[in-house]
């Protein structure tokens, strides 16, 4: 199943340079068992958002527990426009 993870820094200088920092020295992967599909930052730098493809729920709880004492983290599973129409020529027919 596909999440798309959205984040944003908090206006505080010191804890957007420590999540940068962070990033710089791990890569910001997710752990084993989830797979990063794509990411992507904010042009105004305040957030941005990774696509994550995971079955094990755990273990994106366990990447969003590594970040989330530095930025503000919202995940919703999501479906991509192909799989959408499928689901629409069912229940609409």
């Amino acid at each position: 199943m596909k999440f798309m993870l959205t984040f944003t820094w908090a206006p505080d200088t010191r804890s957007r340079a420590e999540a940068i920092e962070r990033f710089e020295k791990t890569g910001g992967l997710p752990p084993e068992g989830v797979k990063l599909l794509g990411r992507w930052t904010r042009a105004d730098l305040g957030g941005g958002f990774d696509l994550l493809e995971t079955d094990d729920v755990k273990k994106l709880t366990e990447f969003a527990y590594s970040w989330n004492d530095l930025m503000h983290l919202e995940i919703a599973p999501v479906i991509e426009d192909a799989e959408f129409g499928e689901v629409l020529g069912r229940v609409l027919k």
